[in-house]
């Protein structure tokens, strides 16, 4: 499994609500650059943008509220994914999710 993907959901180990804005507005940044322009990952960045905007506004109530529809959408790209990462993007879809 990727750093990337291990530090994140080490970051979500205990709950979103355990992260601060300021890690996660880093965090979605860099998953950002990371999927934008990959094959597939169209609505995930899409979305990421969306709780980036949301995080920097300082609207937590409606950055809360993506999350399950991302998550959803991570464990989707999980079978396109190298096959090295693809439980770690389960784990990590399922986190999101609140599963």
């Amino acid at each position: 499994m990727n750093q990337q993907l291990q530090q994140t959901i080490q970051a979500l180990s205990g709950g979103v609500a355990g992260v601060d804005a300021q890690t996660a507005v880093s965090n979605v940044t860099s998953w950002h650059g990371t999927l934008d322009g990959v094959p597939g990952a169209e609505s995930v960045t899409s979305m990421l943008a969306q709780l980036k905007s949301a995080l920097e506004g300082g609207d937590l109530a409606g950055a809360a509220a993506m999350l399950p529809d991302l998550g959803s959408e991570t464990s989707k790209l999980a079978s396109a994914a190298p096959a090295e990462d693809q439980e770690g993007l389960r784990q990590l879809g399922s986190a999101l999710g609140g599963k």
